[in-house]
């Protein structure tokens, strides 16, 4: 009796040791802000209790960045018998005077429900919730990230936050990626962040079907160059643009691969990860049309020894356009390095660096934190930890950027324009 009473008190302190390590291992971070200066970003910014503090996992950055891996390739295979979605086709063509046009296609795969959660299946499945919302519901159009798609986004636990507030979810797919069975590209031209000019005749389609809705951009790791472009050369034309969120990082893409600080874990994921994914996902998918169009180009970025290297490949030779000088004009407003771009900003952008990130490490360069501590409508939050989009929170490897985008389109709802 006296063992097993010892037993019990032994396995009870156990736990409770337990919980006090796992409560040990996370703390509540402190992100310094900056920019914004505006009275409304103002107001904004203090509506989101995430932008005071976040908690975070005791983790090391390559840790956080090994298990968000291992996580996103089982929520990349899992995603179809997760959550439902409906894909919608864009015709798409470039503007400018080198371009032909290169006319393809780009789709928007628009959230309808989640296939596990009683509470959109059966009665209330995800078409009838679709349908139910009002002709001014907010919708939140999202950017995924390098060679990302629906279904790894990076990250497709942010689905489940952002089912639970009643507004449209899509996820716009640029030329040229897709999971299996997903079409290829017609024309042999594509950009590893996305075409802005694609995404803009998207958004004025959305925005002409539901005139009354206001209109979110969230962009996710490599999506924040497409979104932060899309503000700056076409947010003015779309009234019903309402807010940007970007998440997490963002760079000048000509020297995007190059941070200024990288560390080892910067090489292994640059140079080695990313690359192998980007010759698989993009070169070799779209093989057909793109060696058809130029081989030479097409063996040299499958050749390419860095991230870099190819992104200057593809970008002299299958943007699209003839003239360098005039891709750069249509498609990364932060040419030069430069971010000034941003001081025009109209519609409240908030852009979300880690300290930890390996795309980044140490954060934005000290040039982009000056010039956006003197925009008015955009802010930079800057977090000690999070690795590249981890950011997890507990030990049951939920993220804080899920939170903090809801949090962030409930602000800007919230606040009087």
């Amino acid at each position: 009796m006296i063992g097993t009473v010892f037993a019990v008190i032994s396995a009870i302190a156990a736990l409770l040791g337990c919980r006090r390590l796992f409560r040990n291992c996370v703390y509540n971070q402190v992100p310094k802000v900056v920019g914004g200066l505006g009275t409304r970003m103002q107001a904004i910014v203090a509506r989101v209790p995430l932008l005071r503090e976040a908690p975070q996992l005791k983790l090391t950055s390559s840790l956080q960045l090994f298990l968000f891996a291992v996580q996103m390739m089982w929520q990349e295979k899992h995603c179809d018998s997760q959550y439902e979605f409906e894909i919608e086709a864009f015709s798409v063509a470039l503007p400018g005077d080198s371009t032909e046009g290169c006319i393809d296609r780009v789709h928007v795969k628009w959230l309808l429900g989640c296939c596990t959660d009683d509470r959109h299946v059966g009665r209330h499945n995800g078409r009838k919730r679709q349908q139910d919302l009002p002709p001014d519901a907010p919708i939140v159009l999202l950017t995924p990230g390098l060679n990302c798609y629906t279904s790894n986004l990076p990250g497709t636990a942010i689905y489940a936050s952002l089912l639970e507030r009643p507004w449209r979810v899509g996820v716009f797919e640029k030329r040229g990626v897709g999971g299996h069975g997903a079409s290829t590209l017609r024309a042999p031209t594509f950009h590893m962040f996305g075409h802005p000019s694609d995404l803009h005749t998207v958004v004025k389609q959305v925005a002409a079907r539901w005139p009354g809705a206001p209109l979110h951009l969230v962009g996710m790791s490599s999506g924040n160059g497409l979104s932060a472009s899309y503000l700056a050369l076409h947010g003015p034309e779309v009234p019903s643009l309402q807010s940007v969120l970007l998440l997490i990082g963002g760079e000048d893409y000509n020297v995007a691969f190059m941070p200024p600080r990288a560390n080892w874990l910067s090489r292994l994921l640059f140079d080695t990860v990313l690359l192998a994914s980007s010759k698989d996902r993009m070169l070799r998918r779209n093989e057909t049309v793109l060696r058809a169009h130029n081989a030479w180009a097409f063996e040299a970025a499958l050749a390419a020894k860095t991230m870099q290297e190819m992104y200057d490949i593809s970008m002299e030779h299958f943007s699209g356009y003839a003239d360098r000088r005039e891709a750069e004009r249509h498609i990364n407003p932060f040419f030069g390095g430069s971010n000034e771009c941003m001081l025009e900003y109209k519609v409240p952008c908030l852009v979300c660096f880690t300290e930890d990130d390996p795309v980044a490490p140490g954060g934005p360069r000290s040039s982009w934190l000056d010039v956006v501590s003197k925009c008015g409508s955009a802010a930079l939050a800057l977090y000690p930890s999070g690795s590249h989009l981890a950011c997890y929170e507990n030990w049951r490897l939920l993220r804080w950027v899920d939170r903090l985008a809801v949090e962030w389109i409930e602000a800007v709802e919230a606040t009087p324009r």
